[in-house]
């Protein structure tokens, strides 16, 4: 059985033998890493290595969500008002967190009268919760359209037909920045809870 098959294999063309080995790599591939190739391109902005076992080590060496803020000098705003709003020991202290990120310029983009009424300290607090959501983002949360933040109030996630995604309606820039506690997802609009 093995001498006949061994003796099809020599027989076969060039061409047959390249699809044989690329069916074959493709199989080997699907069946080494099933959950990637079930996540779509959306999914894996909120799970950036989602099922990937092979990177367990590499997570412990990753920054703490804090520490990924940090080093980004565009989320400089952003830390300044976590740390204003008494925040940054809370996000310390949580194992999964995803933060959807507001950059400076989306800060510096608040009308006057929204900047003046984010200032008072009991509006600070809601809207940076509203950005922060405990637990991971899962696909059943995308197709519910929404997941509930730290807040208490939920954000929309809309996926786009390009698999793009909006928070809220605000943009979302991929890839997101994978930490040792959670997600990163920079965003370019603050987002304000209901009835703000």
């Amino acid at each position: 059985m093995k001498k006949q098959f061994f003796q099809t294999l020599k027989n076969l063309q060039p061409w047959h033998k390249f699809a044989l080995v690329a069916g074959f790599t493709g199989v080997m591939m699907m069946t080494a890493s099933p959950v990637l190739a079930r996540y779509r391109p959306a999914y894996r902005l909120f799970q950036p290595y989602a099922g990937a076992n092979t990177v367990n080590y590499r997570k412990e060496s990753l920054p703490s969500t804090i520490d990924a803020l940090s080093r980004e000098k565009k989320f400089s705003n952003l830390v300044y008002e976590l740390k204003e709003a008494g925040l940054l020991e809370t996000l310390k202290q949580e194992k999964d967190v995803t933060i959807f990120a507001p950059t400076d310029a989306a800060f510096n983009a608040l009308s006057r009268e929204t900047f003046n009424r984010y200032r008072q300290t009991e509006n600070r607090s809601r809207i940076l919760k509203y950005h922060i959501v405990v637990g991971k983002v899962t696909e059943e949360d995308m197709n519910k359209g929404g997941k509930t933040t730290f807040e208490g109030s939920a954000v929309k996630i809309q996926v786009n037909p390009d698999e793009s995604v909006k928070i809220n309606g605000a943009n979302t820039k991929s890839p997101s920045i994978e930490t040792k506690n959670g997600v990163i997802i920079e965003i370019d609009r603050v987002l304000t809870p209901p009835g703000f």
